[in-house]
């Protein structure tokens, strides 16, 4: 079984990932994978705290739940268009179908139980499409069942 960082080489520029979700366990996974594959990652347990980290760091992605409580991951993207509009937003959902209001506010969408490949690949395309100046808030990559 080929390693996250066989997969994907590890970046000298280590950009900096905010993961928001209520779920502890999904947040330490998400951020160990993450770290493993070279990024730097913050953390939030809620809509508002992650808005809150976001006015504090200079975040280069969003990873975020779609089902939080309090504030879900559809108001938190639009929170973050309106104060970032160019940051690569990919949203996480367990669920099968998110309501296409909550896919127009983010850059890609990744079922939950993926490989880990899945989302870092998807990190990787956005990477690219930031290079491009890509319009914000367009999907440009949906994977409900991988790649």
């Amino acid at each position: 079984m080929l390693s996250v960082a066989k997969v994907f080489p590890q970046s000298s520029n280590k950009k900096l990932i905010l993961c928001i979700d209520d779920y502890k366990q999904g947040l330490q996974a998400r951020r160990l994978i993450l770290e493993r594959a070279g990024y730097k990652v913050i953390t939030a347990s809620s809509g508002r705290i992650g808005l809150r980290l976001l006015q504090s760091h200079t975040v280069h992605f969003v990873i975020l739940d779609y089902r939080m409580p309090e504030m879900n991951g559809e108001a938190v993207a639009y929170e973050i268009r309106r104060t970032h509009p160019r940051l690569p937003i990919i949203m996480l959902s367990g669920q099968i179908d998110v309501p296409k209001r909550a896919s127009s506010a983010v850059d890609a969408f990744v079922s939950k139980g993926q490989p880990p490949a899945v989302l870092l690949g998807c990190l990787n395309l956005l990477s690219e499409g930031v290079a491009t100046k890509r319009p914000p808030g367009k999907v440009t990559h949906v994977w409900p069942n991988g790649l």
